[in-house]
């Protein structure tokens, strides 16, 4: 056991020196951790040390013993136990010690005349040290349990109601309890979701997001407290909904804002917050608040504001993206990642356009995600031939994963896009004018490109044209033409029904033996033979 730590507070010298002595001949159980002439001084000690025990005088200069201990109070700090030494046999200052909570009151003469006093004194309030911290501790425990309680039981019961139409009447009922409207008067919800990309845990780590969950529910009921009846539930994945009526009708500030502030300053957590308004009593849309706290991409195109349930629920009914539109889309980001000098303005421009038109048709979160990752997979295969871009792609495909908002989506694309710049030839910038020519090649094998005309094109002399592009894909032209004909003609093999020369033809060969001949030694059987083995037929 390590011994107990001692604060003395003495301004007489004399009686000081004979009570540390006191103290130092226990130093089995007590360690003096500092000595002060006044209350200031210990107040100081007391706030470095926390010790367990403060010994202190009542009458001394400055800020006297009671002035120290009330500092001490009011510090918010675990109290200590306290021993107050005096020459004045005075109830009066008794009254007061025992107000604050001195646990021994000893007269000077007593403790001079009988050494040990002190020192006994001491020890049994030391023994009571321990069964303090125990109860504390205890009852600490106690009230979390109870508390972690209440959270997981409005979850169990929120997340049966949302899987079974038979519990809906008994939760129902316990917002009832809570003085939440169920006919008539409108109400509110708060939508809260952890970042996932700033997390400082795997999301899936459920002891440890449990611990969250706990926090997030006080920090939210502690904001509500103020504004009328709330319910708050955890719900999976690091999400929050809070159900509420603002009855104090003051004027306040916006109450997305106000709670993702609040995680920041107390959880030090990023979060994302939908506020959604319901016109009437919850018993008339609770399956708007079911989707609402089910939805997997609730924040997606809306987030840090308050709109209708209404508006919510029109862009969040998702469609497919047009085939059509996923490819302009898809030339237009490259475009604008890939021309240094209109980077940063043409990104923000696109973003904006296709963000509008995203939103306005509710494109489905999920084909966003693989639009933005065909994009820079197929910038990754155009532009680099360095060692890391295969690491980069996975990175950013687990990155996609956690994104929650259409934003979310964009920034991590250009941010990889950016390390992807950084790994060609150590960083130095693409060249946008051969990557220009890779990516019409690969949106067009039907034209017979020649080196000499491509060279031409962009002013640059052949044997130069040459080594930047070996630079950018790393393989040659021919090679790189080659192969990519080759896969074109595979993937036409297998899903269309089009005639071999017909195939030849389409991605650029001019002679249809030239073709059989190439496609023989690069995929190692004939055209015909390929798309038999394909489709599972015999030969």
């Amino acid at each position: 056991m390590n011994p107990y730590r001692v604060v003395l507070v003495e301004d007489e010298i004399p009686a000081r020196t004979v009570f540390r002595h006191f103290i130092e001949e226990r130093a089995d159980l007590f360690t003096l951790v500092g000595e002060a002439e006044d209350g200031r001084d210990g107040l100081e000690l007391f706030l470095k040390h926390k010790p367990e025990l403060v010994v202190t005088d009542i009458t001394m200069p400055g800020m006297n013993g009671l002035e120290m201990l009330s500092e001490i109070e009011k510090s918010g700090e675990r109290p200590p136990q306290i021993i107050i030494l005096t020459c004045h046999q005075d109830f009066h200052y008794a009254q007061q010690a025992i107000h604050l909570k001195a646990a021994a009151y000893l007269i000077k003469d007593d403790c001079l005349s009988d050494p040990g006093l002190l020192t006994r004194t001491m020890e049994e309030l030391a023994s009571q040290v321990n069964s303090l911290d125990e109860t504390r501790e205890k009852h600490l425990q106690l009230e979390q349990q109870v508390r972690l309680s209440e959270v997981e039981i409005e979850q169990s019961l929120f997340l049966d109601m949302l899987l079974n139409p038979a519990a809906e009447a008994k939760w129902l009922r316990s917002l009832e309890d809570s003085q939440l409207p169920l006919h008539g008067q409108s109400f509110k919800v708060l939508l809260l979701e952890l970042d996932r990309n700033s997390l400082r845990f795997p999301i899936d780590q459920l002891e440890e997001l449990k611990l969250w969950q706990f926090a997030g529910v006080n920090v939210l009921k502690e904001l509500l407290a103020g504004i009328g009846p709330h319910k708050v539930i955890a719900l999976d994945k690091g999400r929050f909904l809070a159900i509420y009526t603002d009855t104090s009708k003051a004027m306040r500030p916006n109450l997305p804002e106000q709670v993702l502030d609040s995680f920041a300053a107390n959880l030090k957590m990023s979060c994302i917050a939908l506020q959604c308004s319901f016109g009437q009593g919850l018993k008339a849309r609770p399956e708007a608040l079911k989707r609402l706290a089910s939805a997997p991409y609730p924040f997606f195109y809306r987030f840090g504001e308050s709109i209708a349930i209404e508006d919510w629920e029109q862009i969040a009914r998702f469609q497919r993206i047009p085939e059509p539109l996923s490819r302009f889309w898809s030339k237009v980001l490259k475009k604008a990642l890939l021309e240094p000098h209109l980077n940063t303005a043409a990104l923000e421009q696109e973003r904006l356009s296709l963000y509008r038109q995203a939103m306005e048709q509710s494109w489905d979160p999920e084909q966003i995600k693989s639009l933005y990752l065909r994009v820079f997979l197929d910038m990754s295969h155009n532009v680099i031939g360095a060692e890391g871009g295969a690491d980069l792609e996975a990175d950013l495909r687990k990155k996609m994963e956690l994104c929650q908002t259409f934003n979310s989506v964009h920034e991590a694309t250009c941010d990889y896009f950016r390390k992807l710049q950084q790994l060609q030839e150590g960083g130095r910038k693409i060249d946008a004018s051969i990557t220009r020519i890779i990516q019409h090649m690969r949106e067009d094998l039907s034209y017979p490109y020649k080196l000499e005309e491509l060279a031409a094109s962009i002013n640059y002399s052949v044997p130069y044209f040459s080594s930047m592009f070996k630079k950018a894909v790393g393989e040659s032209f021919i090679q790189y033409l080659t192969r990519l004909r080759i896969e074109k003609a595979k993937l036409l093999l297998l899903t269309t029904d089009h005639k071999t020369f017909e195939i030849s033809e389409s991605i650029g060969f001019e002679n249809y033996r030239s073709f059989n001949r190439i496609f023989k030694k690069e995929a190692g059987v004939s055209p015909s033979d390929y798309r038999r083995m394909g489709m599972g037929m015999p030969q």
